[in-house]
Formats: structure tokens, sequence, C-alpha cells
């Protein structure tokens, strides 16, 4: 049984030099056309993992995504539409794949077919933004100047409106400038709940819905308490339905309605927090230098879990017994062989920077920067 938090490198990416930001509308050209063939998918800078029973994806640099049906083995190189780097992947339930990343892109793919199709992309995310906020602008413009023709306006309801029309401003002309120059945010996270209910989460407080399977996404930024458009990093879904995510600044959130509206968690941590991890009835939320926070009461009150390390941790998973691994900076792996109650830290001969994990039985694989590992679980799994 492949097992997998919900998601997958959280996304430091933006802290990796390696894969930084599409910024100049000729690169954004370049990023828009296939993938070509390159270096063996193992040995590529790779950022995501996902499976299904028999078959591994992987997702990293210029568009690559591979497969494996004999455990990392051998890969092929699928057809991919676009060269942006990608940073997560999923499968729904009926076997469609979905891949994300730079340029707001959003691919998808049919069960078992080595072929992607761009099915959403930062052109229509930006579009979509640019009209929420002169929306957004105008409306609270409306609401300033109500208050300005009051005799007795409330001094302090007064400059709050006053500064929410000036944020409204400037999301505007942010808009705007990212209608002009093209797309460039990236996508970081991308979970589905059905064949037909996803979200996808990304740099700058990205939030886009679908309900039809992918065809069609449409911006959330007013369902989240997120008005610093921090990004978010991670989603996950626990076993009673409930949707979470987190992301930069320790944005923690919680949803129970599909992602229609989320409640924000405060004062948990300051830093960032790039994945979070279902594990029975417990959320874990691990992030910036090795901070690791646990819910035992599905995202309303965290916990820090104290470790000896500091490295930054990246992804995690489950094992079929009850354990958990997380993944790391400089190989950094921690792990629990007792349902959290303790936890051992070992490292990677690597020393790599390991971007993603999944267990599969007895198996270990791991995706980094320096390309795809595969270990015994029993050398990493906390005993």
């Amino acid at each position: 049984m492949i097992t997998k938090t919900g998601p997958y490198f959280k996304r430091a990416l933006l802290h990796f030099a390696a894969v930084c930001l599409v910024s100049s509308v000729a690169h954004a050209d370049f990023a828009m056309t296939p993938s070509l063939p390159g270096a063996p998918a193992e040995d590529r800078k790779l950022i995501s993992l996902a499976g299904t029973e028999g078959r591994l994806y992987v997702v990293g640099e210029r568009g690559l995504i591979a497969h494996s049906d004999d455990g990392g083995i051998t890969w092929v190189q699928n057809e991919v539409p676009v060269s942006s780097t990608l940073t997560a992947i999923t499968l729904t339930p009926n076997g469609t794949g979905f891949a994300v990343g730079h340029g707001g892109v959003i691919l998808r793919s049919a069960a078992d077919s080595t072929r992607w199709e761009t099915v959403f992309d930062g052109t229509r995310a930006n579009q979509q933004f640019l009209d929420w906020a002169s929306s957004n602008r105008d409306r609270l413009e409306q609401e300033l100047a109500a208050l300005e023709a009051l005799e007795d306006v409330d001094p302090d309801e007064l400059a709050d409106a006053e500064i929410d029309f000036e944020d409204a401003l400037f999301a505007f002309e942010d808009a705007e400038v990212a209608v002009e120059t093209g797309p460039a945010d990236p996508f970081l996270d991308v979970l589905f709940t059905d064949d037909r209910n996803g979200l996808a989460v990304g740099a700058y407080g990205m939030l886009y819905r679908t309900e039809d399977g992918g065809d069609s996404w449409s911006l959330s930024i007013d369902a989240i308490d997120n008005i610093e458009r921090f990004h978010l990093y991670s989603l996950a879904v626990d076993p009673g339905g409930r949707l979470h995510a987190s992301g930069e600044a320790g944005l923690l959130f919680y949803s129970d309605d599909g992602g229609k509206s989320w409640t924000r968690s405060y004062d948990v941590y300051d830093g960032s927090l790039f994945a979070m991890l279902v594990h029975g009835e417990v959320i874990y939320t691990i992030g910036l230098r090795g901070n690791v926070f646990r819910s035992n009461d599905r995202g309303l009150s965290w916990d820090s879990v104290a470790l000896s390390g500091t490295g930054s941790l990246y992804s995690g998973a489950t094992t079929d017994d009850g354990g958990l691994i997380f993944v790391g900076t400089g190989g950094r792996i921690v792990s629990s062989s007792d349902r959290g109650a303790s936890f051992s830290e070992s490292t990677h001969p690597s020393r790599a920077a390991l971007s993603d994990v999944v267990v599969d039985g007895d198996s270990l694989y791991l995706t980094s920067l320096s390309g795809f590992l595969s270990e015994a679980l029993e050398d990493f799994n906390g005993d």
C-alpha cells in the first residue's frame, strides 16, 4: 500500500535558488512550450512524488513528469505541454492525475495515461485576480464614501475603511502588473477530495477551486482570511472530510464545506509551515527550522512537538503499522514507530535536500534536488 501525506514539498521552493520564480516574459514564453527529454528522470531535480498500486509518479524541473512501474528502477518520461518547474502531483480516486507548478499551471492526465493537458494557467489566474481586485476596489470605495458622508461617523471605523481601501488599491495595481507581465507565480499544492472537487494553492495567497473534475477553476480568495496574501504551501483532508491548509507566517486553516469558507487558527507559529500530514485522527504540520506541531482535535488547537534537530522539514508520510516519517533539508529524516510518542533522527547518506516521501510496504521512496532515492524502510523507521 502506497502511503503519502497530503502533501508534497511545500514548499520550500520559494527558498530554493535552484527553482526560482519565473519573472520575465521571455521565460514565461519558454515555460509554456512542451517539456523536452533531458537527463534520466531519476537524476533530475525532483520536487513531488505520488503513487498508486504499482506505479510511482515524480515531477520536477523543466516540466518533468515521469512514472515508474518497477519501484523507481526505470522511468518513462511523460508527454507534458509545459517546461515550467512542477511542484506537486496528486491522483484522484479514479486515477486521474493532476500536477501544478510555476506559471500558475494546472495539468491533468487520464488514469494510466502518459499524456498531460493544461486545464488552467497563470494567464487565466491573473485575469481572475484582476477581476476580483477591480470589484473589491469598487466595493470598498463605495463603502468608504458612504462612511465619509455620515455626520457622526466613528473615527476608528472610518480609519479602518480607509486602510481597507488602500489595501484594495495596492491589490488592484498588483493585479494590473501581473496581467501585463504574464504568468509567474507558482501553485505549490493540489488536492482532490473526490473525482470532481479539488483545490490548488500557491504563492501570494493563490487559492482556486474546481467542482467539475478540473475542467474549470475559480478564484476563492474571499473564502480565506489572508489579506496579506502570504504563500499557501499545503493542503490535506482528514478522515471526517475536514480540509486543512498551511502556509507562510504560520498560516493554519480548516474548512468544513469543501473549501468554500475557511477558519483560521492564530498564534501557533510565526514561521512557514510547509506540509501537513494526517495520521489517523491526528494532524501534523511541519516546517521551517524543523518546527512540528500536532493537533488532536482536527485543527482547532495545536501543540509543539519537541525534536532534537532543527533542519527544515518539507514533507511526510505514514507507514502501514502507524509509524511516521518526516523529511527535509540536508537529508534529514525524522521518524516515529510509536504513533508520535517519540521520534528519532537520522541522515540520509546523500545529505540531499529531501523534498517528498512515499512509503510503499517495506520501501521508502524519496525525491530530492539530487534525484530519486529508494531505501529500505527498516533503515529509517525509528526503531
